[in-house]
């Protein structure tokens, strides 16, 4: 049996070449950022000896300091829940930043001082250690704001929201800036950025599909802490930044082991801002987006925000991509401190379920992807479409309670997505190549999700100090659809599948139609603890009881044969511990444990119906994060090995619990700001996986699963008001996906890839305030041949070849 020590070896020396020449690249980086050598910015200015015109309304704290650090452009980063609950004055005239910030803090029980030339320290007048202290860095900006970059406060993985590195886990976070720098038209675009984070087939692109240090993602999408379940794709005009957790969260409930994905969306502000954008590409991308937010008329309680996009495209595949998008908010926030947010959303995604290329015989048992063009299309394109259509209600409230010490908060969510597919794909290839094929798809598909959940958080002086959140959480899902398919078809060969024509025989000449309801319904109560034992070690506990019941019945349409299974109610406990200790204020060194799991999904096979025991699973890791150059540069890295058990696997068309999966590695990365205008994100990960199996995968690594992820992002931005190049900016980065296998069973390979892309900007300024952002890049510039990964047999995806884009964004 391997031990620990034997994996990390193993991990370590892994295949030579391509990957490890990456590897060894991105760790010196990263090594070089941990010794400091940086240039220190020699444009730092003492700031308050300038005036500035101040014209700022009474309204929010948080805004009002937006709106100094937007005249400013001294940036204002903080963590501390008490400004949430003040407001400031109104300020109006010319002042220093001092003064200005003495008239907005006025009140707050928060003060601030200067600890250099270009950082601000703020501290809680009732505060008697340094732990409530918070750094403010001071930047000029003339192009794009730092604040764009900063990827620092940490919605997820915790029930309460800090800082990353006061969170005995790993987080990534992922703002909305990179997916503009890198022209992000899917989400699948960020994921790449996470280490041992690679993208799946996800149904032929049609939906959000990834794998997480070697772990496929079920339910895993959140959406502002909300576990949803969606087949579709989530639009990234609503983003404002993705949190990617590593390994299972407690607290949170059932997910897959290997982490999850929150997407946060964007919120409206009590600052007018307003911006619209078009984006273009060579292969026919078409799409526009607004964006307007502010406070509601006169108000300065209540503020907005709308965002709608359209999009009519193409990709190099000759696939037509049609999306319409809309979100409207409102927020609400009483001079107690009392907030109310509410948003609907709206998208309308029209795409095919493009499976890629397919695999064909080769020697003994193994396949060979079939040696085609990236851009051969194996289905017909007048019998494949996809539609679906989203709407989103969201209500969240918070209320001070107890003297102000509490929160009481509260949030209301309901999804629902209808969804008509008709759809053609390959089920064989002969040993000559000749096709065959089998239309398919699902009629009126609807998926509705109904979340409700109710905490208490606060801070309690016991015998220490201590940070506790604990509240009940209720989910119910609600699926129908019907499921349809005709006879195979054969004719068309892997060299020219169009020489065969297919006919719609659903209906002439129907192999099945069949209509099912699935229920499943989880609720139960969590709680979460940080304890200071002292000043510099923090004791996290959590631990949630989720109660779920799941149902399910279907009819065969052809027949009239009813089936369904409706197994008991059934309870899980999952515990959650961490130990972050601070030897000194930059550097943080954890260990932590936590448990999750899944309530297995119903399986059909053969006839068959069967319900197993929920997947459970549980991680180890051992971590350290060091931020330095006054918040400038965080640095992280760590080891970890998950266990999953109670895995289902089909074995002859029967669904079957055939063992689990073992995944240990070590992952590291670096994000940075080391002069003004530099901002460096870069990050390497290595995995060993393999499967615990009664069967003969046994030993194997899962399919897609890399043994070596990195990826490296680098940008300069011209801000010096003296420089001729005031308003460029450039950047660059790279992306690498080591080795994977096909399928589980190894009988063809994948192969890695390295993909780089380029891009160029230039603000061109306006009147007033108003500018317009100039983008020109390309994307995979070495044109390299790849592929994303593998749905099975005959489900390939590939990988874009070379794209050159643009984007024109008008900022008001």
């Amino acid at each position: 049996m391997k031990t620990w020590g034997t994996d990390v070896v193993s991990l370590m020396n892994m295949k030579i070449g391509r990957q490890l020449m990456v590897g060894a690249s991105l760790l010196a980086f990263q090594y070089a950022f941990a010794q400091g050598a940086f240039a220190q910015d020699a444009d730092q200015q003492e700031q308050n000896q300038i005036l500035f015109q101040f014209d700022i309304s009474a309204q929010p704290l948080p805004q009002a300091l937006t709106a100094f650090s937007d005249i400013t452009g001294i940036q204002i980063l903080y963590t501390e829940q008490s400004i949430y609950q003040h407001a400031s004055s109104a300020l109006v005239g010319e002042y220093t930043a001092d003064q200005a910030l003495d008239i907005l803090l006025k009140g707050s029980n928060v003060e601030f001082s200067y600890t250099s030339a270009n950082s601000i320290t703020l501290h809680r007048l009732d505060a008697n250690s340094d732990a409530d202290e918070m750094t403010l860095d001071t930047i000029q900006v003339i192009g794009t704001r730092q604040s764009r970059y900063d990827s620092r406060y940490a919605e997820t993985g915790t029930m309460i929201p800090k800082d990353v590195t006061e969170i005995p886990r790993t987080v990534e976070i992922i703002p909305e800036q990179l997916l503009l720098d890198q022209h992000a038209q899917e989400l699948e675009d960020v994921y790449r950025l996470s280490p041992n984070v690679v993208n799946m087939d996800g149904y032929g692109g049609s939906r959000e599909d990834f794998l997480i240090r070697g772990f496929r993602r079920r339910d895993d999408i959140y959406r502002n802490g909300v576990r949803l379940k969606t087949n579709g794709r989530i639009n990234p005009s609503t983003v404002d930044n993705v949190q990617i957790i590593k390994g299972p969260v407690a607290e949170i409930g059932q997910m897959t082991p290997g982490g999850l994905v929150n997407v946060i969306t964007k919120k409206p502000s009590y600052e007018q801002q307003a911006y619209a954008v078009t984006n273009f590409n060579e292969h026919g991308q078409k799409q526009a987006l607004a964006d307007v937010t502010g406070p509601l008329g006169e108000s300065d309680a209540f503020s907005y925000r709308v965002t709608a996009s359209a999009e009519d495209s193409e990709n190099f595949r000759d696939a037509t991509i049609e999306r319409q998008f809309l979100n409207s908010a409102m927020s609400w926030m009483t001079d107690g401190g009392s907030m109310i947010d509410f948003s609907y959303e709206y998208t309308h995604d029209e795409r095919p379920v493009d499976r890629g290329v397919v695999t064909v015989p080769g020697s003994g048992g193994s396949r060979e992807i079939a040696n085609v063009s990236l851009d051969t299309r194996f289905d017909q394109t007048n019998l494949n479409n996809r539609d679906v259509t989203t709407h989103i209600w969201e209500l969240d409230t918070s209320v001070p309670v107890f003297d102000d010490d509490w929160f009481l908060e509260s949030k209301l969510f309901y999804a629902y997505e209808q969804v008509d597919e008709l759809r053609n794909e390959v089920t064989n290839v002969s040993s000559t190549g000749v096709l065959t094929r089998r239309v398919q798809g699902n009629d009126d598909r609807e998926l509705s999700t109904a979340f409700g959940r109710m905490q208490l958080r606060g801070e309690a002086d016991l015998w220490r100090p201590v940070d506790l959140v604990s509240g009940v959480e209720l989910r119910h899902q609600y699926e129908t659809w019907t499921n349809f398919s005709g006879q195979d078809q054969v004719g068309g060969t892997v060299s020219n599948p169009s020489s065969f024509t297919l006919v719609d025989n659903t209906t002439s000449n129907p192999r099945s139609r069949q209509y099912t309801e699935v229920e499943q319904i989880s609720y139960g109560p969590y709680a979460q603890g940080d304890l200071h034992l002292t000043d510099d070690v923090t004791l996290t506990l959590g631990a949630r009881y989720e109660i779920f019941d799941n149902e399910y019945s279907a009819e065969n349409k052809l027949t009239g044969a009813l089936s369904g299974v409706d197994p008991k109610r059934d309870g899980k406990l999952t515990k959650s511990a961490g130990l972050l200790w601070k030897p000194v204020e930059q550097l943080s060194l954890y260990a932590s444990f936590a448990e999750t799991f899944q309530s297995q999904n119903i399986y059909s096979g053969n006839g068959t119906t069967a319900v197993f025991s929920p997947e459970e699973g549980r991680q180890y890791e051992i971590g350290a994060k060091w931020s330095g150059l006054k918040d400038r540069l965080l640095l992280t890295a760590s080891l970890f090995d998950i266990e999953q058990e109670n895995v289902v696997e089909s074995v002859n068309g029967t669904p079957q619990l055939t063992g689990g999966i073992r995944s240990r590695g070590f992952e590291s990365s670096v994000t940075a700001t080391p002069v003004k205008g530099l901002n460096l994100r870069g990050s390497v990960g290595f995995l060993g996986s393999e499967i615990v199996s009664d069967n003969a995968n046994d030993g194997n690594r899962p399919g897609n699963t890399p043994d070596m992820t990195a990826s490296l992002w680098a940008s300069y931005e011209f801000q010096d008001t003296a420089s001729e190049f005031k308003g460029l900016g450039f950047g660059g980065g790279l992306t690498h996906v080591g080795d994977r296998y096909g399928d589980n069973g190894h009988t063809f390979e994948l192969g890695s890839y390295t993909v780089y892309d380029l891009g160029v900007w230039y603000y061109l300024p306006l009147r007033n305030e108003s500018r317009i952002r100039f983008d020109l890049g390309v994307k995979n510039v070495t044109d390299e041949d790849y592929y994303v990964a593998s749905g099975g047999t005959y489900r390939v995806s590939v990988g874009n070849p070379r794209t050159l884009f643009g984007s024109v964004r008008v900022e008001f």
